[in-house]
């Protein structure tokens, strides 16, 4: 008992006034007021003339405020989990200079974003297809001029991506971490944002911080918190009602609960093997917390919640020559 106290008492005092104002100065100094996910999907599809209206694929950006909070891993899960339920997905990898999910689902791809960005390849020959059918796009990894994307180049991405043939019936974005250029313009094409955090107190001050850059100055105003690592379901709604309460209080935006991961000895060694606790271990206390969570998702897309109005994707064409490697 003792023990919880003292979590909930830290939890609290991480979000002190103090603390609110430190986060606000640093965050506010790494704003950048540029143009919005709307004012560059316009450009694009004046861009496209033969582009048809078609109902978009919902799309959730997976995103974090540091590190090391295991984001890539519940990307991957959950995308699997999805694929399990006969449902076609499709995941991005945003962290375009770390980029690891083709790791975490067993691909080896060709060619990357990089790529796509130097022009050297169309986006539909970037695409690759694991064995459990999950459609990725692959970020780069070790290409430090991709790290930060021109205008231009977001335009491009954008462009083609509203060329992709066939729909799917969600997009899993798996963002770089902290609350860069990137990591932002990745967050705000979703039309969901779920942050990834941990009970450390540095993973929650600074899933704090990038609500805070995206909430003032982006206009997010709404976001899902998932758990991952915590002890039980009540450690992970402390976390949860520490974040929120601050969120409202501070930034007048509201977060919700999506979910909880378990800390799990089978998901670690499962990591460690750049392997899918939903596929290796399905009994595992892991891998059902995925699978809840997919159910989720599934049942989101279902019911078309929510579409936010700034941005969406359209998936129009969806090139079938990418679905080959295994």
């Amino acid at each position: 008992m003792k023990k919880e106290i003292h979590k909930s008492e830290v939890f609290a005092s991480l979000f002190s006034r103090e603390s609110i104002s430190m986060i606000e100065k640093s965050s506010l100094d790494s704003q950048s007021m540029k143009p919005t996910f709307a004012q560059e999907l316009g450009l694009a599809r004046k861009r496209s003339a033969t582009s048809r209206r078609v109902t978009p694929a919902l799309v959730f950006a997976i995103t974090s405020g540091k590190g090391g909070v295991g984001k890539t891993n519940v990307v991957a899960n959950l995308a699997a989990a999805v694929a399990l339920r006969k449902k076609r997905v499709m995941v991005i990898d945003g962290d375009l200079g770390l980029a690891n999910l083709d790791l975490f689902l067993g691909v080896r791809p060709v060619y990357t974003l990089a790529d796509f960005f130097t022009g050297l390849v169309a986006l539909d020959e970037i695409i690759i297809s694991n064995r459990n059918g999950i459609l990725l796009l692959p970020g780069a990894c070790g290409v430090q001029e991709v790290t930060t994307l021109r205008h231009d180049q977001k335009i491009a991405l954008l462009t083609e991506l509203d060329a992709l043939s066939h729909e799917v019936d969600l997009v899993l974005v798996d963002t770089g971490s902290g609350i860069s250029d990137t990591v932002t313009y990745f967050a705000t094409s979703a039309q969901e944002i779920v942050v990834v955090v941990t009970p450390e107190p540095s993973s929650m001050t600074d899933a704090y911080a990038l609500v805070k850059v995206l909430a003032s100055g982006h206009h997010e105003k709404r976001f899902y918190i998932l758990a991952n690592n915590v002890s039980d379901k009540a450690e992970a709604r402390r976390l949860f009602d520490a974040l929120s309460g601050a969120a409202l209080r501070f930034l007048y935006a509201s977060l919700d609960f999506f979910g909880w991961i378990p800390r799990d000895p089978q998901l670690i060694q499962a990591v460690s093997r750049a392997q899918l606790i939903v596929t290796e271990a399905s009994d595992a206390p892991s891998a059902k917390a995925f699978a809840v969570m997919a159910e989720r998702l599934i049942e989101m897309t279902s019911a078309r919640v929510r579409i936010k109005g700034n941005v969406q994707f359209f998936f129009r064409r969806m090139l079938e020559g990418g679905r080959a490697a295994q």
